[in-house]
């Protein structure tokens, strides 16, 4: 590009303008000083509590009679507990009113705290939606029909001769948790599709894992309440399903058999948890987590069979007590739930390690199948069925798994890439090799440190069983010493530290789409038409979905698995609709989380006819050119930079960077340098452009010069293209020089001169670019989120100045627009909030976090609008507002 000289002329007579006034800055809505923020907190816990006023009464009561009668460590006494509690010995004496009385006590100090969180998250919010006489209906309801379908069951197996439920015909249980889960199905059905459908998935793995792991009476009530409380909510809700809705998409598959595959991992650590586990999946619990099950339950349940026995042998490893075997004993409990983890990504590997692990729990319950009916051959077929009965209960979840699996497998086709599946292969291989050839040859020449002593082929036929932390049945070589126990554990502790490392890496891992044309499509689309932040989307970094029409691409990057995009689709204007809708679909094949950031109000209304979510992010200030006059006396300040810029003779040139001559590069280098330098914090990146962003022919660049041949200060404009020419230009990268003897007003100067030019060009507007986290007060009440997002604003306003940058551009009287962070999942702002954080500071080192945090909590009372920002520069003096506004 040719450098073209600028020299700014005296302006003149003022007139009226109608601009645009921008309203005071909206007070911060969180306290600012401590006291009041304790205040603050206090007055909204109060107003919790007279929300749910009824629940903190039912919840009081329960505690006040759980102390008055010495309930709360142990359950009610022995005394009580026939009287209050419920089960068939209660209900065979004709207490009929135990299924009701059973809910003002709990079983021990772990039911009353949970019967008390589980209140305020389930029967506080359905107070509030449901009211508070059909809220505690449905908990009646299902507290009295959960004990009753559960005694009946007993009742019923009992007559069958299964060996699992007929065994819990002594017990009787006290506590509410079936009606509270109840109560959760019922208000499950008030809720938006997305939470109906998480709050009943918790819900039911909850129940599921309680009753087939702990497997009480209380856990099997829970289970039939949770039954009776979606039976109660649907007959006063009546949700109907449409076939769409009830075919779900692959996300949803994914994580249904993500849960389904996670079950055995959470219900084998809540076994070995509880003090008697009587569950049918208790017999396996010991592959996933010690110690494992009952050995007095099951020698209960089947007194001829050698279950006990084996049972009771797994338990009795003290080589695994301290904490290092503890570890290595939940290695495949912590391997299965990475596996579910990898299932709701959707990845090939996550479903073959699914299969595998779970033929391996079938094998081994087989061959618990098998040992059972032979050991019994000689008490009886009655005991040898009973025993066949209790290990085929075993069998169905890993059955069902494989069915499951085997029917979805065509969601699972994600892979990780050729490199990330390199590091994961060279990882596992090094480590098992590491280990098994350490064990075998350190153990056999420090085979004096073992009981007894063993030989080279006994170590090998150990080795197997030392990475399972001795679940399987082999040749028990004990350590004698601490050479021992380091090679029979902290060896093996270090392989599973490196493998579960290597496999969270891998799936948390986002495979990035190397299309070489994928860029070029995309520029060429660009050129249709876009917004004033398209043209970020040809910087370095993004990916590309192109629509398959080719008349619409979205820009984004892929952290975390989130798909962050650089602002909205562009392309056709018409392919608005279809490009939003098309992106959403890729997202959720790839088990990503779309993410459109920075989206203007006509991508916020197709996202919201989606059922999205949207908070607004950033305020855009667009200048129009058409009528475009410097006069008026809001144009004051403007008008004097331009006319003490002519006096001290400096001039506007405009420049592409690639071309400009070093004597003004190496000034903006050092500029640039620092300003980075005096921050002392990194330079944001994705939507703030730098020096690396100027390097493009398409970028013009205007730069002030003094009569010496100084640079002053730089700012670069983006092209925004409507029909295959630019119609507009967006502000990008600003820098001042703030040496001794620079002009002060530069950046006023390059602005209003570069307005000039473009508007003499026939541009439409000039954008001034978006101020992040700062907004206008447009009357409208705040949500959650806004409010959230206010007070960061607010704390990193004396690091950053995003209000301060937005008043600065007020005093070219823009026109406001706002730009929107739109999302389909709440629950996924988590996982947004910290790509977005990675998007802009990729490369943030522990000593910049520990910066940016101190100058956070350090005061500033001098702190004054219009200081340097980030990607953007102003002199300090830029406006005249008080810190107070």
């Amino acid at each position: 590009m040719t450098a073209v000289l600028h020299r700014p002329g005296r302006n003149g007579a003022e007139r009226r303008e109608s601009a645009p006034v921008m309203s005071e800055r909206p007070a911060c809505p969180f306290p600012q000083n401590q006291l009041r923020r304790r205040r603050w907190l206090s007055g909204l816990a109060w107003q919790q509590v007279r929300r749910a006023p009824a629940t903190i009464c039912y919840l009081a009561a329960v505690w006040v009679v759980g102390l008055v009668t010495g309930s709360v460590a142990h359950g009610p006494p022995r005394w009580l507990s026939g009287y209050v509690g419920a089960g068939i010995p209660s209900l065979g004496h004709g207490d009929w009113w135990t299924p009701l009385s059973a809910g003002l006590w709990a079983s021990g100090l772990g039911s009353y705290l949970a019967v008390t969180v589980l209140g305020l998250m389930i029967l506080a919010p359905a107070e509030q939606r449901m009211g508070v006489i059909r809220t505690f209906a449905t908990l009646l309801v299902s507290q009295a029909a959960g004990l009753l379908l559960a005694a009946g069951l007993i009742k019923l197996a009992g007559q069958a001769r299964e060996p699992w439920l007929s065994s819990l015909s002594g017990e009787t249980a006290a506590g509410a948790l079936p009606g509270l889960l109840g109560v959760g199905f019922a208000l499950s059905c008030t809720l938006t599709p997305l939470w109906r459908r998480r709050l009943r998935l918790l819900l039911t793995v909850a129940a599921t894992i309680g009753a087939l792991y702990i497997g009480h009476l209380e856990q099997v009530a829970l289970a039939c309440g949770a039954l009776a409380g979606l039976v109660s909510g649907a007959l006063r809700y009546g949700r109907a399903r449409s076939p769409a809705r009830l075919r779900g998409s692959p996300p949803e598959a994914r994580v249904l058999v993500g849960l389904l595959v996670a079950v055995p991992a959470l219900g084998g650590m809540l076994a070995a948890l509880a003090a008697h586990p009587g569950g049918p999946m208790s017999l396996l619990s010991f592959l996933f987590a010690a110690p494992g099950p009952d050995p007095h339950h099951l020698a209960a349940a089947c007194p001829h069979t050698g279950l006990a026995v084996v049972c009771r042998g797994l338990r009795q490893q003290q080589l695994y007590a301290q904490w290092p075997g503890v570890l290595v004993q939940a290695a495949p409990a912590l391997l299965l739930l990475l596996t579910a983890y990898g299932l709701r990504r959707g990845r090939r590997l996550a479903w073959w390690l699914a299969a595998v692990i779970n033929l391996t729990v079938l094998g081994v319950s087989i061959g618990i199948t098998h040992t059972a009916g032979s050991s019994v051959h000689v008490a009886g077929s009655g005991a040898r069925a009973r025993a066949i009965v209790l290990a085929g209960e075993a069998m169905l979840l890993p059955v069902v798994t494989l069915i499951v699996l085997l029917v979805t497998r065509r969601r699972f086709d994600q892979t990780g890439g050729r490199q990330a599946a390199r590091k994961l292969t060279a990882a596992v291989t090094t480590a098992l090799g590491v280990s098994c050839g350490a064990f075998l040859l350190l153990g056999y020449l420090l085979r004096d440190h073992f009981s007894p002593r063993p030989g080279f082929g006994v170590l090998a036929r150990d080795l197997p069983v030392r990475f399972l932390a001795g679940r399987l049945p082999g040749s028990r070589v004990l350590p004698a010493d601490l050479a021992g126990r380091l090679l029979s554990v902290w060896l093996f502790l270090l392989f599973w530290i490196v493998v579960l490392g290597a496999l969270t890496a891998f799936f948390r891992h986002t495979r990035t789409d190397r299309d070489a044309g994928a860029a070029d499509r995309a520029r060429a689309i660009l050129a249709r038409g876009g917004s004033t932040l398209s043209y970020m989307s040809t910087w370095p970094g993004n990916q590309y979905w192109v629509s398959p029409d080719g008349r619409a691409a979205i820009a984004y990057r892929a952290i975390a698995g989130v798909a962050v995009t650089v602002g909205g689709p562009y392309g056709d204007p018409d392919a608005l609709e279809s490009a939003i809708t098309g992106f959403a679909r890729f997202c959720e094949h790839r088990s990503l989380q779309p993410c459109l950031y920075s989206v203007t109000a006509q991508a916020r209304a197709v996202t919201q006819q989606l059922g999205w979510k949207s908070v607004q992010i950033a305020e855009d200030t667009l200048l129009p050119l058409a009528s475009l006059q410097f006069t008026g006396k809001k144009w004051q300040d403007v008008r004097t930079a331009l006319n003490k810029a002519a006096k001290e003779g400096i001039t506007a040139q405009w420049w592409s960077y690639p071309q400009a001559p070093f004597e003004l590069t190496g000034q903006i280098r050092q500029i640039s340098q620092k300003w980075i330098a005096d921050k002392g914090l990194p330079e944001m990146g994705f939507t703030l452009g730098g020096l690396d962003e100027l390097n493009d022919p398409d970028i013009r660049c205007l730069i002030a010069v003094g009569a010496d041949r100084k640079v002053h200060g730089i700012t670069s404009w983006m092209p925004v293209y409507a029909r295959g020419r630019p119609v507009g230009w967006t502000l990008d990268f600003m820098r001042r020089n703030t040496e001794p003897g620079t002009f002060r007003g530069v950046m006023e100067f390059l602005i209003a001169t570069a307005a000039l030019t473009f508007r003499d060009e026939g541009a439409r507007f000039v954008s001034l670019s978006g101020a992040p986290l700062a907004r206008l007060d447009r009357g409208e009440p705040p949500g959650t989120l806004q409010r959230l997002l206010d007070m960061i604003a607010t704390t990193m306003e004396p690091v950053y100045g995003f209000q301060s940058l937005l008043h600065f551009k007020a005093k070219f009287q823009p026109v406001y627009q706002p730009l929107y962070l739109t999302y389909p999942d709440p629950a996924a702002l988590g996982s947004i909030a910290t790509a977005i954080g990675r998007a802009y500071l990729p490369h943030l080192t522990s000593r910049q976090a520990l910066r940016l945090l101190a100058k956070l909590r350090r005061p500033h009372p001098n702190h004054h609008p219009g200081q340097q920002h980030e990607g953007r520069s102003t002199r300090r003096s830029v406006t005249q507002w008080s810190p107070a506004a």
